[in-house]
């Protein structure tokens, strides 16, 4: 067992900004079950989706890792070490990566899989597998606190690029992207460029992420939300809605209902409350983007070696040009942790940095 001090952050679930740290109760590992150690783990705007959505019905993230009254664990992305281990096909030492709540170590009954292991937890079994399935990790190398904050999210950029080429099939010309400097939208545009896809895409962002965001050169118009009525935009288009907020989405329907082939929501990176499409938009309507759900849809299509050739390529790609622009704030333990949390959650985390932790 690991003798490092075990600590855990929980949130209220009723206030995203409060937390306390505690100590969690460390059990001992029954058959089939391995010890991990949170290594190294990256800080998004994803994470906060999991929290403001945790009562969800379909997707009660809440109920992945419950905590005592009043509070949640908020769900991380981490890789992990075995520490000690009663599963014979997964040995001490190895590294993964996986979904784990806010601690220094996490208990799993694990069941091997040809890439890792899965989280056989009861009461996980609700979630998507591919929530519960642990990827093997090679050693850390030159961008590895690049993937640490990337490989959460990175699949929604390559999977949105998969489904902006299917609507430039259809005919679109354009597309408006929201919350345009955040990491997702930017690793999308970014392999639709490589992919030479061909699409003109207008960026919308915060009048403080305007300049970071022209820097980039990924979009050919960049304009922040109160020019939304002048965005060069040309039918057909497609919508990346990466904001979550009603009064946004509701501002671009508004201007460009007629030109839209059709519209996407996914993320949630906008800290205003209204957190939900308004009632009533025009056709096309918004449909929320599963990443989870698509990807399986592309690995049933290809195949599940060709995919993730195809998917780690690209991902290892965009991370290389990632470091020529992100810099990468380190923390360490929970304070830290809390603090980066609570960042996210208020809006105030530069686009330009990336919150790297480790235990």
């Amino acid at each position: 067992m690991s003798t490092r001090e075990a600590w855990e952050v929980l949130v209220r679930r009723d206030d995203l900004t409060e937390s306390e740290i505690r100590v969690p109760v460390l059990g001992e590992l029954r058959p089939g079950e391995v010890r991990l150690a949170l290594e190294k783990f990256g800080l998004t705007a994803n994470n906060v989706t999991y929290a403001k959505f945790g009562d969800g019905v379909n997707a009660p993230f809440w109920n992945a890792f419950p905590g005592p009254p009043g509070f949640g664990r908020v769900p991380l992305w981490s890789f992990v070490r075995v520490t000690e281990s009663r599963n014979a096909d997964i040995p001490v030492g190895a590294r993964f990566f996986g979904y784990v709540p806010m601690t220094s170590e996490h208990i799993v009954h694990a069941e091997a899989t040809p890439r890792g292991f899965r989280d056989t937890a009861p009461q996980r079994a609700f979630l998507h597998p591919w929530y519960v399935t642990f990827q093997r990790a090679d050693e850390p190398d030159g961008v590895d606190d690049y993937r640490a904050l990337m490989r959460p999210v990175f699949p929604a950029s390559f999977n949105l690029a998969g489904l902006v080429e299917q609507q430039i099939a259809l005919g679109a010309k354009s597309m408006v992207v929201t919350s345009a400097s955040c990491k997702t939208a930017l690793g999308m545009v970014d392999e639709l460029r490589e992919r030479g896809a061909g699409i003109t895409a207008v960026a919308l962002t915060s009048a403080r992420n305007k300049a970071f965001v022209e820097r980039l050169g990924g979009y050919d118009e960049v304009l922040t939300y109160d020019a939304i009525g002048s965005a060069p935009v040309t039918a057909p288009a497609v919508l990346v809605d990466f904001t979550g907020s009603a009064p946004i989405l509701g501002a671009v329907y508004e201007h460009f209902a007629p030109s839209l082939l059709s519209g996407v929501l996914i993320g949630l990176t906008h800290p205003d409350p209204a957190d939900q499409a308004p009632p009533g938009l025009p056709d096309p309507q918004p449909a929320f983007f599963f990443t989870p759900a698509v990807e399986d849809q592309a690995i049933a299509a290809e195949g599940e070696d060709a995919y993730f050739a195809r998917y780690l390529a690209a991902e290892t790609r965009f991370l290389r040009r990632m470091a020529s622009w992100l810099t990468i704030r380190p923390g360490q333990g929970p304070a830290d942790l809390a603090d980066a949390f609570l960042r996210q959650v208020i809006g105030k985390q530069p686009p330009n940095e990336g919150r790297i932790l480790t235990p």
